[in-house]
């Protein structure tokens, strides 16, 4: 679905495994952001009582009893239930609710026996926060241990200045204030605690309005101002028109403005210019540099900046620019990678054999730049050559390959393994994670039984990851096993990794959508590894990871009057409404599969800017010059996806070749105005 572009850091870790666990690492780390509060998101999960054992139930009431603080009957079920594989959660949920009326002794307690246990820590910090709120600083003192979260380091902080260690407390205060875009509740007296013992320097304010004002955050930039001198206002405010026309810094700046403060405002106009005209960009740096004092070190970083900005937009200037980058030291895989898909969108297949070589060895290997070496010897009349790295890439199972065994008109290896079937009784018996993941799942409880797996797979015997895997699969838990498998570095079970669940739903919506099952199954495996109830962070939802505004969008175009979260998380509707979608964006672009795929993930107006206005590329091209990594990887996976699922479904498969036709030189449907 489309999706606002995400931070490359996050980018970067979804990646790691890369088409194997890309959209798995996704779904888990989109659920544990939904998850944070348990509590809100399966209080009101009800599931049927009839089918609950008489200790399902007593927890359940013994949930609701926490819930009514009913410490006559909390006692009760406490003591019937206490060798109850979830008795835990109990203590947790009754402690977390009564914070402020639970005995110190009993929260120190059960953090300590249940150290290993995740929900010791949830504990221990909202503990920490109940004492900060309370103002209870020495005993948060005598139990803080330095934390991830910054608002327990800023409750800290204030314990510390509360309790006569101020100069400790400035100490850590300064970098919390100083690299915040928003200083949060608890972060908000550190301004005050920095102010009141006069610690605020001139330098400090012209540092944090730096980092706003790179963050873009100009409001917090304006407001920092107002404790400038007259003459620093006058330079700030100078800055902020170069903020919204960096085409001032094509020019002298203001001999009135400080030359630190210059090179401030230099450096983001020239970034800024970057986006939107590289050549005048490149003509200021080269022109401005030395007059602003920007070091050999500094120059390199801007003009690298200027060279990917250029690369971003495919402007005509981007490989001759990327190309005197990647001649000095301050080339990055990142400046290569470019360079490299610049030469293979206009098909400079030298340029691109150059740029492969100037590679590190291990990208060199990487099977992305083994295929294109290829391609380009291809090109380059070395058949030969090109016939030898093919054949290496065939030998294997995903997309490269299977673009390769095209080129060498040979069938697609799948390379099947399955995992050996093994007993899997003893690991209930062994990991209490798993007798307590089984009630959870009976009292629908998902999200705190998908933190049990985590756990779980965090602390598990590497050699039991398999059957563990096979445990999960029988569960119908496949995030997990697929989870557990790509842990193991296990590739080859293509049933466990490639499960086909819901086939019914998959199947009508296939049928009455007119399109492929194994396409809807390569989304959902890419989406969301079959995670029903996952909730990604710019909130889409469910198996096909659906926006709801356009699920709603698509729900009135196939007659489904009112669509609710709720709704989304049962597969049956998310199906029904992600393969309607499916069949628009198919029927948009007159059933070219690439396409589509592309706009599902990145939205149909930025790919419709993608497509050439003149003449074609070849889809392999075109998908490897999409310009967002995110939809890069996207479109790769689920066409590698979509091919193994239809030969498990069906026992043969649609060759790549066959649905890449080439992009470009065709008119398609306008995106309807009323699409989100």
């Amino acid at each position: 679905m489309r999706k606002p572009r995400i931070h490359s850091s996050f980018l970067k870790f979804i990646n790691l495994f890369y088409i194997s666990t890309t959209n798995l690492l996704l779904a888990t780390i989109a659920t544990f952001l939904l998850i944070s509060n348990p509590l809100k998101a399966q209080a009101d999960n009800r599931p049927n009582t009839s089918l609950l054992s008489s200790q399902q139930k007593a927890y359940l009431s013994a949930y609701q009893a926490i819930k009514r603080n009913d410490r006559k009957a909390i006692a009760k079920y406490k003591k019937s239930l206490k060798n109850y594989p979830l008795a835990l959660y109990l203590n947790y949920h009754d402690y977390r609710l009564h914070l402020s009326k639970t005995p110190t002794k009993q929260i120190k307690r059960f953090i300590k026996q249940n150290k290993d246990h995740y929900l010791s820590d949830k504990l221990y910090t909202k503990w920490l926060a109940q004492l900060a709120s309370q103002k209870k600083w020495t005993t948060f003192l005598t139990n803080y241990k330095p934390q991830k979260s910054q608002n327990l380091q800023c409750y800290y902080i204030q314990a510390l200045a509360n309790r006569k260690q101020v100069n400790k407390a400035i100490k850590l205060a300064k970098p919390i204030w100083l690299y915040s875009t928003k200083l949060s509740k608890a972060c908000k007296p550190l301004d005050k605690l920095i102010r009141n013992n006069k610690k605020l320097t001139g330098t400090m304010i012209w540092e944090r309005i730096s980092f706003a004002m790179n963050k873009r955050k100009t409001a917090l930039a304006k407001k920092l101002s107002s404790d400038l001198s007259k003459k620093d206002k006058t330079m700030f405010n100078y800055w902020l028109k170069v903020y919204k026309n960096p085409y001032l810094v094509s020019k002298p700046l203001p001999k009135t403005i400080s030359t630190s403060v210059k090179k401030k405002i230099f450096t983001q106009g020239i970034r800024f210019l970057a986006s939107k005209d590289p050549s005048l960009a490149e003509s200021s740096l080269n022109k401005f540099y030395k007059r602003y004092l920007i070091n050999k070190d500094q120059y390199a970083v801007l003009k690298r900046k200027v060279a990917l900005r250029s690369a971003y937009r495919y402007s005509p200037q981007a490989g001759a620019l990327l190309h005197e980058v990647n001649g000095t030291a301050a080339k990055t895989k990142t400046s290569l990678r470019w360079q490299a898909q610049v030469a293979l969108k206009q098909s400079d297949w030298a340029t691109l054999l150059e740029t492969i070589e100037l590679m590190p060895s291990n990208t060199q290997q990487k099977k992305q730049w083994l295929y294109w070496k290829a391609r380009a010897l291809e090109a380059t009349k070395q058949q030969k050559e090109a016939n030898d790295l093919y054949k290496k890439l065939a030998k294997n199972r995903n997309y490269y390959a299977f673009l390769s065994a095209d080129r060498l008109k040979k069938p697609y290896q799948f390379n099947p393994n399955p995992v050996k079937k093994r007993d899997t009784a003893y690991l209930i018996k062994k990991y209490p994670e798993l007798q307590r993941i089984q009630e959870l799942m009976a009292i629908d409880w998902p999200l705190s039984a998908k933190r049990e797996w985590y756990q779980l797979l965090n602390r598990v015997d590497k050699n039991e990851l398999q059957a563990i895997a096979v445990l999960a699969n029988q569960w119908e838990q496949y995030s997990q096993s697929i989870r557990s498998l790509a842990k193991a570095k296990t590739w080859h079970d293509l049933d466990l990794r490639f499960p086909t669940p819901h086939k019914q739903p998959v199947m009508l919506n296939a049928d009455k959508n007119k399109i492929d099952p194994a396409w809807i199954y390569g989304i959902m495996r890419r989406e969301s590894a079959f995670s029903e109830d996952v909730k990604s962070p710019v909130g889409a939802v469910g198996l096909m990871q659906l926006m709801p505004k356009t699920a709603q969008y698509i729900g009135k175009k196939i007659g489904v009057k009112k669509v609710s979260f709720k709704d989304l998380t049962k597969a049956k509707n998310n199906i029904e409404l992600g393969s309607a979608y499916l069949s628009y964006l198919n029927d948009k672009y007159a059933g070219n599969k690439v396409l589509a795929t592309a706009s599902y993930n990145a939205g149909p107006n930025r790919v419709d800017s993608w497509i050439p206005a003149k003449g074609s590329i070849a889809a392999d091209q075109w998908i490897d010059s999409i310009p967002f990594t995110e939809t890069r990887a996207y479109v790769k996976a689920v066409l590698e996806y979509t091919t193994i699922f239809k030969s498990l479904l069906n026992k043969k498969y649609d060759r790549l070749e066959d649905v890449m036709p080439p992009i470009g030189g065709q008119k398609f449907k306008k995106t309807d105005p009323k699409h989100p």
